[in-house]
């Protein structure tokens, strides 16, 4: 149990680490491009597409990092109020959904990007096959649901022990 909490939350530090440089090209790009625009009339074509494309993969890759780190925000007005045994259980079966929903939302992320590969659909100015980007969003919300399915474990082995 320790040891798939470890591996998700390893995943997904290294993920979070390519999403941070994913944001700082996109920062460059989007700066070098105005400089560009300014200075000599000649702005840098696509960046528009590529900063879309790697904003995505910098919101899929990042989510999980943030849900291992408890990072999102949670209203526990009303759990808070329960005893403890009751939270656990919610705990639990909230985990359990929510590991349902987003391995549902990537397999459905992996079906569109499968859809989109084979049909050939590329961005309209560079002509990139973005069916990859998709794939990787797809990727995030896997690990993601990785880590609810960790996070329900945790407290159904803390019931159990006692």
């Amino acid at each position: 149990m320790d040891r798939f909490l470890k591996v998700v939350a390893g995943i997904s530090r290294i993920m979070d680490r390519i999403a941070g440089f994913c944001l700082a090209g996109v920062m460059i790009m989007v700066v070098v491009n105005i400089i560009l625009r300014r200075l000599f009339n000649s702005p840098l074509l696509g960046v528009y597409e590529y900063v879309g494309f790697l904003t995505a993969v910098v919101i899929g890759f990042s989510l999980a990092y943030c849900a291992v780190k408890e990072g999102h925000i949670t209203v526990d007005l009303f759990f808070a109020r329960l005893p403890r045994k009751a939270r656990a259980v919610l705990e639990i079966g909230n985990g359990f959904v929510i590991f349902i929903f987003l391995s549902l939302v990537a397999w459905y992320l992996l079906k569109y990007a499968t859809g989109i590969q084979t049909n050939g659909q590329v961005s309209q100015t560079c002509e990139i096959p973005f069916h990859f980007f998709i794939y990787l969003v797809a990727g995030g919300f896997f690990v993601l649901s990785l880590t609810a399915l960790g996070r329900g474990l945790k407290f159904l082995q803390g019931v159990n022990e006692k």
